[in-house]
């Protein structure tokens, strides 16, 4: 026998155990859909809305100025801590000195022509009465009596408008001396100087209807921090002020700080987000008070935040990932929650009017075989969905795979195969 012969025969008698070995396997399997299934028990959940954001300060100030000029004093740096009244920077103050002097100046000339004009009045009034006098003794003439009253009303007439001079100049030299005083910028409150935008030298431009203007700086009280998050808004519902959190600071890894949910924006975030993206319309802004901070926080710093929407104990719960959808009376196969759903046909549609509503439920195996089970769920864990009616404790659910739960119907005869999540949890 040629040893080309010998190969063939036992290539021959391998492909021959092979089939026997295949056969006997497939046969211990038994036959049906391979499905991985759990037991419904009891556990706590609590459900969360999970969302990124920053940290900003609760009360903070951009200062911008209402004069124009050039920066000739800075006295502070970012990072510095500042008090209430604390002089931050000078404006060129020059120009604005001397229209002070100037108003001033004027003022006095004024003042100086009241006087002079409050005693022409005077004198005519005295004139005035001592002519009504003499006409009244015949010894005056009317048309000097007439002539003695008109430069009396013109006395006062000259007084009054100087008082109103004098009142003008009064408040041309107010709004200089106001200007002047705008020069210096100062503290508004105390905190830190977490953003400085200007540096001496350069020229502050004051803001109009259409730019905001130049921001000098910003004072941030950081006593008081919160986060501003990005919430997506199927997930704004479940939110109430006063809700529980716990933030995640990036910068600070190793421990979460407690807050508590205080301003849900009541409308979508548009143009730029806090997080440095575009926003798409159907974020919203989230405001999480942290009741406890490390002391070296900054604005700006990320944050994952979890808020605790609700919890329950003790509750029936099985994974997410068994509840599948089924329209009403559908013969064909079921979708897993969260995949596409068969669409029905047009005349189906106008028919009823309107889509039918699909059944949410799982699948549960009974004698080997799945039966569907329509369930009512509640809240929804990380893992596992609570189940309010529909269940039993001890029910067998089918969890996986994938494949399998879009392929089952009622009925299906199932094999259990739990060996590859029992591998997976050791």
């Amino acid at each position: 026998m040629s040893q080309r012969t010998k190969i063939i025969i036992v290539a021959s008698a391998m492909v021959v155990i092979a089939v026997v070995i295949a056969a006997v396997v497939s046969g211990h399997k038994g036959k049906g859909i391979r499905v991985r299934t759990t037991k419904v028990e009891r556990k706590d959940l609590v459900q969360l809305v999970t969302a990124n954001g920053t940290i900003q300060a609760k009360t903070k100030v951009e200062l911008s100025a209402n004069i124009m000029g050039q920066i000739t004093k800075l006295n502070v740096e970012e990072g510095d801590h500042v008090r209430q009244g604390d002089l931050l920077l000078v404006i060129d103050q020059a120009r604005y000195a001397a229209a002070v002097n100037g108003a001033r100046s004027s003022l006095q000339a004024l003042e100086a022509e009241l006087v002079r004009a409050q005693e022409a009045a005077a004198q005519a009034k005295r004139d005035q009465e001592r002519a009504d006098q003499q006409f009244a003794d015949g010894i005056l003439p009317t048309a000097d009596r007439e002539r003695a009253r008109s430069t009396y009303d013109q006395a006062v007439a000259s007084a009054r408008r100087a008082e109103r001079q004098v009142e003008q100049a009064g408040a041309d030299l107010v709004s200089a001396q106001d200007s002047l005083e705008k020069t210096e910028i100062r503290a508004p409150m105390d905190g830190i100087v977490t953003a400085r935008n200007i540096e001496q030298g350069e020229v502050v431009v004051t803001g109009t209807m259409n730019n905001p203007g130049t921001v000098l700086m910003t004072i941030s009280d950081m006593s008081a921090v919160e986060a501003v998050l990005e919430v997506d808004q199927t997930d704004v519902p479940q939110l109430r002020i006063g809700q529980k959190a716990s933030i995640r600071i990036d910068a600070f890894p190793d421990e979460a700080f407690p807050g508590e949910v205080s301003e849900i924006g009541s409308s979508p975030i548009r143009g730029t987000s806090a997080l440095g993206g575009a926003a798409t319309g159907t974020d919203y802004e989230v405001k999480v008070a942290l009741l406890k901070h490390p002391e070296r926080i900054r604005p700006g710093l990320t944050v994952t935040t979890d808020i605790t929407t609700a919890t329950r104990d003790k509750v029936l719960t099985v994974p997410v990932g068994a509840l599948v959808l089924r329209q009403p009376g559908a013969k064909p196969t079921a979708a897993v929650k969260g995949a596409p759903t068969p669409v029905p046909t047009p005349s189906k549609v106008a028919a009823t009017g309107s889509r039918p509503k699909d059944i949410e439920g799982v699948y549960v195996v009974v004698a080997k075989k799945a039966e569907f089970r329509p369930v009512t769920t509640g809240i929804k864990g990380e893992m596992d969905v609570e189940v309010a009616s529909g269940l039993a404790e001890g029910d067998e659910v089918v969890v996986g795979p994938f494949k399998a739960l879009r392929d089952l119907k009622p009925g299906a005869q199932v094999v259990v195969d739990n060996a590859e999540r029992a591998g997976a949890e050791r």
